[in-house]
């Protein structure tokens, strides 16, 4: 007997329950549908997308989320446009966990939409999809009025990782809103160190947000960008943890000797998570000179850290 047909009896039941003139039992039914991924659950789940009620409709677009199929896509698309923001979310939300290419064309269209949402919503659905087919209307969108637009915009390109997008994110590491600007950061961690990217993420060191500075240490980090050393160091002195955290853990990875002093520095933070990546960091170096700072700090408290330290002595003995 297939699987579906043992679920038969109870999809009846449900199925009344999602036809009752009740919407408190019709949005029972929606909520029951969410553990049965049986196709017969798709048709009862799609009503309810176009029910009358707002939380019935909310319960069946979060339920779709474990459906696929392009009646499901189609449907998901269009309730990003529903008058209830829980049921645009919901359908965001699971849009964003489908990647079917069919959906592409759908989503590509509603990102000239009228409605801001809409518009963001369809380019972080297209950003899991990983399809070139959105790349002009990733592009466009950068020149969006809507900064949630362009920043969603932005993680399109980050994911296509495509060379000829890269001017446009240089120049968006210039956008007057800090989630773009951050956003921008992370994406560029597909260019070369040392060409356009890189210098942009270089400046993003500078930028007055810590959260950008923090993504920008990071991706440097990734790149392992040589350039960038002077400029993390002068980081460890960042008067945000969080940055010196992706600082240390950056210089680590450029295994530059001369940040060993600022590493060293770090071992002595309040933050237990600052001295544990300064004390990678100079593991990852090892040189002997970091020896001094190390031993130093040998009776750290933290477990972890301490761990990482007596790992980190063992490295540069060996050097």
């Amino acid at each position: 007997m297939p699987v579906f047909e043992a679920f038969e009896p109870e999809l009846d039941e449900i199925a009344a329950k999602c036809t009752s003139e009740d919407a408190g039992v019709r949005r029972v039914g929606m909520l029951e549908l969410a553990d049965i991924v049986e196709e017969g659950a798709v048709p009862l789940l799609l009503q309810g997308l176009r029910d009358g009620d707002i939380m019935v409709r909310e319960a069946a677009a979060k339920a779709l989320d474990a459906h696929d199929g392009i009646e499901v896509i189609e449907a998901l698309v269009e309730a990003l446009e529903d008058p209830g923001a829980g049921v645009r979310m919901a359908a965001a939300e699971a849009l964003a966990e489908k990647k079917l290419p069919a959906a592409v064309p759908l989503l590509v269209a509603r990102c000239s939409h009228q409605d801001a949402f809409v518009r963001a919503a369809s380019l972080h659905a297209l950003r899991e999809l990983v399809d070139p087919r959105a790349l002009p209307a990733a592009l466009q969108a950068l020149g969006d009025s809507a900064p949630d637009v362009r920043r969603e915009a932005i993680g399109v390109l980050g994911y296509l990782k495509a060379e000829e997008a890269l001017p446009a994110l240089v120049a968006a590491a210039k956008d007057p809103d800090f989630s773009v600007r951050r956003a921008v950061m992370s994406a560029l961690v597909f260019s070369q160190a040392g060409g356009h990217g890189a210098k942009a993420l270089l400046g993003g060191l500078g930028d007055e947000n810590w959260q950008v500075r923090e993504a920008a240490a990071a991706s440097i980090g990734k790149i392992a960008f040589a350039e960038a050393v002077d400029a993390l160091i002068a980081a460890m002195n960042d008067e945000t943890w969080q940055v010196r955290i992706k600082a240390a853990n950056a210089l680590g990875r450029t295994h530059a000797a001369r940040a060993v002093p600022a590493l060293g520095a770090a071992l002595t933070h309040e933050v237990s998570n600052l001295r544990k990546e300064a004390a990678a960091a100079l593991g990852e170096i090892a040189d002997r000179k970091a020896l001094t700072y190390l031993e130093a700090a040998s009776d750290e408290p933290d477990p972890d850290v301490r761990k990482l330290i007596r790992w980190a002595i063992s490295r540069c003995q060996a050097a």
